[in-house]
């Protein structure tokens, strides 16, 4: 079996025709989350709605493990076939900021998080929490970073509770780091640990970067429904 150590991956959307006929790819970050199901995937809902605010086609969706450098990983493109969002989100685009999507994956009888791993996940995590944060960041300041949208970076650091919100300061995470996960307890050895929110977005005037609060109900009533 392939060892895929990152936990990160690349959710592609190819559906931006250039004048001169190329196809571009926008990004956003996701995580493999340990589910019984084993194909369900973590992401920020508006990874998943194109700028009129529709879903994007299923068939434009993939999902690559250690993707790098613009190559997918070994395991290459994994389709996406299902996602859900809140339903607040379309009402409340400032709350509820996180989606999960089920991978179309079965080598043998294995799923994805068979091979990747997967993140746990928690509701309880209060203010000052020791925090890994993963992403594929087009731009911002990542420490050793690339920037490019290519590459994974990492962020290592105390996050702020708020009322609704996670508040990462001096942080300013680019578009392509959205939907990567905020994960406490990270084991370096296994590249695992127990994700609570993922980032939805950025002031980069305050260099602060945003994840949005997963309400228990809302968030276990997703998982339900993406693995019907």
């Amino acid at each position: 079996m392939i060892a895929i150590p990152s936990i990160a991956s690349v959710i592609s959307q190819r559906n931006n025709i250039t004048n001169n006929g190329s196809v571009e790819e926008d990004v956003c970050t996701a995580s493999v989350i340990y589910t019984k199901n084993g194909n369900i995937g973590l992401t920020a809902a508006h990874c998943l709605l194109d700028d009129d605010g529709n879903l994007w086609n299923l068939s434009l969706l993939s999902f690559s493990p250690g993707y790098d450098n613009g190559t997918n990983g070994p395991l290459g493109a994994i389709p996406v076939v299902a996602t859900v969002m809140p339903h607040s989100y379309l009402i409340n685009h400032e709350k509820y900021d996180y989606a999960l999507v089920r991978f179309e994956f079965n080598q043998g009888g294995a799923t994805l998080q068979d091979y990747t791993g997967a993140l746990g996940w928690r509701f309880d995590i209060g203010n000052g929490e020791p925090t890994s944060v993963y992403g594929y960041p087009d731009s911002g300041n990542f420490e050793n970073c690339a920037h490019d949208g290519e590459h994974l970076c990492k962020w290592q650091g105390i996050t702020e509770k708020r009322e609704d919100i996670y508040v990462i300061k001096n942080l300013t995470a680019g578009s392509g780091a959205s939907g990567g996960p905020l994960i406490s307890q990270y084991d370096t050895k296994t590249n695992l640990g127990y994700a609570y929110a993922v980032i939805r977005g950025y002031f980069s005037g305050s260099k602060a970067s945003l994840g949005s609060i997963w309400d228990e109900i809302v968030f276990l009533d997703l998982l339900l429904r993406i693995t019907l």
